[in-house]
């Protein structure tokens, strides 16, 4: 459902002339949530979806999404548990090794990055350093309401 209304909704109500990619964003969130390998199975479908929606060669996305949220996930390990400054730094940080993963890719298949893409990231880095804030915070509520719980004794 998330993927039909990024490619047909999200595009209508740009913001900073860009619409953010929420199925990259949940698949972050949930890597920072939940850990290395839920992430990855999440940034896997994300991507695919991501890329059964557009004219973009089938698996870039995926393996991009993958890399990146492997990527945060090990540093965010590595630092305390922040739930507001971290997923705006790791958002971020998560969009800009997508980008370049994502136009290397494309360069390896020799598509040809445009120079309107290129200019387009500084505001798509800003808008997804926000944006992760409402889909962490509703991932963190929603697995703290209906999350396994673990029993010890």
């Amino acid at each position: 459902m998330l993927a039909v209304l990024q490619t047909a909704v999200f595009p209508r109500f740009l913001v900073l002339g860009q619409a953010p990619r929420v199925l990259f964003l949940l698949a972050l969130s949930w890597g920072l949530l939940k850990g290395a390998q839920e992430g990855v199975v999440w940034a896997f479908l994300a991507g695919l979806f991501q890329d059964l929606f557009s004219i973009a060669p089938l698996g870039g996305s995926s393996l991009t999404y993958m890399i990146a949220i492997l990527l945060v996930v090990f540093i965010n390990n590595a630092l305390p548990t922040n739930r507001f400054l971290l997923p705006m730094v790791f958002a971020a940080l998560g969009t800009v090794v997508q980008l370049a993963l994502y136009l290397l890719f494309l360069s390896i298949l020799g598509f040809s990055p445009t120079l309107p893409l290129a200019t387009s990231l500084l505001p798509l880095i800003v808008l997804h350093s926000v944006a992760v804030l409402p889909v962490y915070w509703l991932l963190y509520a929603l697995d703290r309401t209906f999350g396994r719980r673990v029993v010890e004794m």
